[in-house]
């Protein structure tokens, strides 16, 4: 089994994760362009976000995953949380995406008081979807058409992931009530 290191990334991760997007078969799975330089990754979550949560996977100081989680800003949504990850092609099948979701996990339950995990994923992308599915994403809904790729429409899958211990509002499993309009 290879040791994977999961780290907060740092500004010098940027030519690692910008080679790991390097490849048509990563950027294919997400909603970037290929030819992205290691400025544009350095600064990609963080003038999105300036509290976003960004890791890195390493073999060997070799940084060969990344995750990027953006915590929604809406005074209403501020419990929301959104993701994108990828893994080097070379080692695929190495756990380094479950690496990456598990601490990702660990701080958004335990640390930034987050509720709900959504992310959008390639319907064809059923390694993708199946880890999902090993950490608790649910699919929700698909998007036909939604995406552009290698010069065809692709499908969407929305999934969510909702803190373990949430039920509902009220607590008990079952939908809060529905509030009477005046």
């Amino acid at each position: 089994m290879t040791l994977v290191n999961v780290r907060a990334a740092r500004a010098e991760d940027a030519g690692d994760i910008a080679a790991i997007y390097a490849f048509e078969d990563v950027v294919a799975y997400t909603a970037q362009l290929p030819y992205r330089d290691a400025t544009f990754w350095r600064d990609f979550y963080r003038t999105r976000d300036p509290d976003a949560v960004e890791l890195v996977a390493e073999i060997e100081e070799r940084v060969v995953g990344h995750l990027g989680m953006i915590l929604n800003r809406a005074p209403r949504r501020k419990h929301v949380a959104t993701f994108g990850i990828c893994v080097h092609p070379r080692v695929h099948d190495q756990g380094i995406g479950s690496a990456l979701l598990r601490e990702m996990l660990n701080m958004s339950d335990n640390w930034l008081n987050v509720l709900r995990l959504e992310l959008s994923v390639a319907s064809d992308n059923t390694r993708a979807i199946a880890l999902y599915e090993r950490f608790g994403f649910e699919r929700e809904h698909e998007s036909r058409f939604a995406i552009f790729t290698r010069g065809r429409y692709m499908h969407t899958t929305h999934m969510a992931r909702f803190h373990p211990t949430w039920k509902d509002g009220m607590g008990n499993g079952n939908p809060p009530p529905a509030t009477p309009s005046a």
